[in-house]
């Protein structure tokens, strides 16, 4: 081809028609600035589709996260009720000044607990290091930005602080009052308990009350902020369905 506008560009040349040569030079010209144009458009358009495969690779990593996060949290929000009601089972006991009994023991280790604020989120970490602005729509990336920087940070946020009382303030006070039973690998966290050294002791002491009340005051607080998480999880995913086209 390229031969072929050479020998025309050529025979115009030595017939000596300028006016002819010219048009024709500028026709040329106007043909590989177009080709140009052309392979640059085609090009644009591959790498378009490169990055919304790339996008949605991403979203789907991000929705599977979501969704085991989900799980995560609807377990967190089960093992803190459960020591919610250990910690009113103790209250009702000390409260009442009930006679000691050794099905107290669970509760009152269990009144101890707290989960982690463990999740995943490698999607939103590929997300992060290929550049958020690979998600086109502004509504889903904004949702995605405030669900792990702000909703998740939260709840880590509060399971932080609860490390932080549970080391300097509960763990010293509970091997004051209690004796811990020795346990075995494996063993179920509900065979697990401990034992007062002074029932009346821990009947009388103010300082376990106000460690106790406060501590179930951050188990509930805790609980509402996984709930919310939960909340905006399915809001999310629902607009990834709707991003992706899934029915």
């Amino acid at each position: 081809m390229i031969n072929f506008f050479r020998k025309i560009r050529k025979k115009l040349a030595d017939d000596n028609k300028p006016l002819k040569y010219m048009r024709y030079a500028v026709g040329e010209i106007i043909l590989v600035v177009i080709g140009i144009l052309i392979a640059l458009q085609i090009n644009n358009m591959n790498e378009e589709r490169k990055e919304l495969v790339k996008s949605h690779d991403i979203l789907l990593e991000i929705k599977e996260n979501i969704q085991f996060n989900n799980l995560r949290f609807e377990a967190d929000i089960k093992e803190e009720r459960s020591v919610i009601n250990s910690i009113d089972i103790v209250f009702e006991n000390i409260n009442e000044y009930k006679v000691y009994n050794n099905s107290l023991d669970f509760h009152f280790i269990n009144t101890t607990y707290y989960p982690t604020a463990s999740r995943k989120s490698s999607g939103y970490e590929t997300l992060k290091s290929q550049g958020v602005e690979l998600i086109k729509s502004n509504k889903l990336r904004q949702g995605i930005i405030n669900l792990y920087e702000k909703t998740y940070n939260e709840i880590s946020d509060v399971a932080r602080e609860s490390g932080v009382i549970h080391d300097i303030n509960i763990i010293p006070l509970f091997t004051e009052l209690f004796l811990t039973h020795p346990s075995i690998p494996n063993q179920p966290f509900e065979k697990m308990g401990a034992t007062p050294f002074d029932y009346d002791k821990v009947v009388h002491s103010q300082r376990f009350r106000g460690i106790l009340s406060f501590w179930r005051h951050s188990r509930t607080v805790a609980i509402q902020l996984r709930q919310i998480a939960i909340d905006k999880n399915n809001e999310l995913i629902d607009v990834i369905n709707k991003e992706l086209d899934i029915k």
